[in-house]
C-alpha cells in the first residue's frame, strides 16, 4: 500500500493572517518539524467588500457558523469600505524571506483576493493577465524573483484564467479542488500546467458542522486521509490564530503516520499526469460554487 503523503497549503488572505497568523504557524511548524506552502495575496486588502456576498445563500450562516467576526477581527471586516486596505505581501517583506530562509515554500495568492474571488468570471484575458502582473511584480520585489506557484483565491478558475497562469511558466498551481495532480482542460481547452488540487474539506467547511472540538475534528480528518498524496489547505486568519489548538492537535498526532511534504516538491517529482476535467460546483459548508476536478474519461 502507498505510504500516507500530506501537504500542508496555508491560505494568507488577509493583512491580520499575515501579521499575525503566520508567525504562530511558523513556531508550530518548527515545533514539529513540518515545511508547508505558504500561498500569500500580494495586494491590498478589501475584506470588507466581501459584504456583497450577503446576497448568496449560505455565506451570512457560514459566517456566523465559524465565528468570522471574531476571527478575521473587525478591522479586516471593514477594510476595503470604511477603512483603507493596508497591502498585504509588502506590509511584512521579512516574513516572506524568513518563510523562504526556513524552507518554506512562498506561492502567489492573487493580488486582490477579493476582487479575483467576486470577479474572476466576468473578466476579460487583460484584465486576469494584468491582475497576474501585480502579483508577481509585487512578489519579485520583495524575494527578488517570482514564486513558481500560484494558488487561485476562493479555488475561482476559468479558462481565461488557467491559460494567463500558463503564459507565466509555474512549475505548478495549485486552484482547484480535487482528489490527485492532474493537468486541467475546462470548457473543452487543454492547458499546460500541473495543477495539484486541495484534496480535504477546509477547517470553515467543517467546524460546526463536522464538529467543533478538536477531538470531533481530529477524528473527522484521520479519517478522510487516503494513500498517496492528501493536500489540506489552512488558512492564517483561521488556523493561525483562534483555531490553531485544533491544528496542532490534529498534526501532532499524525507524526510518525504520515510524511509531509510541500507542494513544490510534489510537482517537481510528479510523473506523467491525465487530465483531469474541471467543472464549478458547489462545496458541502461552503456558499457559492468552486472549480472542482472530474477524471478524464476521452
Amino acid at each position: 500500500m502507498a505510504s500516507i503523503q500530506l501537504a500542508v497549503k496555508v491560505d494568507v488572505c488577509t493583512h491580520a493572517g499575515l501579521q499575525h497568523g503566520v508567525p504562530a504557524l511558523m513556531r508550530l511548524f518548527d515545533a514539529l518539524q513540518i515545511r508547508a506552502s505558504f500561498f500569500i495575496a500580494g495586494g491590498p486588502d478589501h475584506s470588507g467588500r466581501a459584504i456583497r456576498r450577503l446576497l448568496r445563500p449560505g455565506f451570512l450562516s457560514k459566517m456566523l457558523r465559524t465565528k468570522a467576526v471574531g476571527t478575521y477581527g473587525w478591522r479586516t471586516v471593514l477594510y476595503g469600505t470604511l477603512l483603507p486596505g493596508p497591502q498585504i505581501a509588502r506590509s511584512s517583506p521579512e516574513t516572506l524571506r524568513r518563510l523562504s530562509r526556513d524552507g518554506h515554500e512562498v506561492g502567489m495568492h492573487g493580488y486582490d483576493h477579493v476582487y479575483w474571488q467576486d470577479r474572476l468570471p466576468h473578466l476579460s484575458a487583460d484584465a486576469v493577465r494584468a491582475e497576474l502582473g501585480r502579483t508577481v511584480a509585487a512578489f519579485s520585489e520583495i524575494l527578488g524573483d517570482a514564486p513558481r506557484a500560484f494558488g487561485a483565491p476562493g479555488w475561482q478558475c476559468t479558462p481565461t484564467s488557467f491559460a494567463a497562469e500558463d503564459e507565466l511558466g509555474l512549475a505548478y498551481h495549485s486552484d482547484t479542488r480535487g482528489t490527485a495532480p492532474f493537468i486541467p482542460e475546462m470548457d473543452g481547452q487543454r492547458f499546460r500546467t500541473t495543477e495539484i488540487p486541495t484534496t480535504l474539506p477546509t477547517l470553515d467547511e467543517t467546524y460546526g458542522r463536522i464538529g467543533s472540538t478538536a477531538s470531533e475534528l481530529t477524528r473527522f480528518y484521520r479519517q478522510q486521509l487516503h494513500p498517496g498524496l492528501n493536500v489540506y489547505t489552512a488558512h492564517a486568519e483561521m488556523e493561525g490564530r483562534e483555531q490553531l489548538p485544533l491544528l496542532r492537535d490534529w498534526l501532532e498526532t499524525l507524526r510518525g503516520e504520515v510524511e509531509f511534504r510541500r507542494l513544490i516538491d510534489v510537482a517537481e517529482a510528479a510523473p506523467s499526469l491525465p487530465l483531469g476535467h474541471v467543472v464549478v460546483a458547489p462545496v458541502a459548508g461552503r456558499h457559492g460554487t468552486v472549480a472542482w476536478q472530474e477524471p478524464h474519461h476521452g
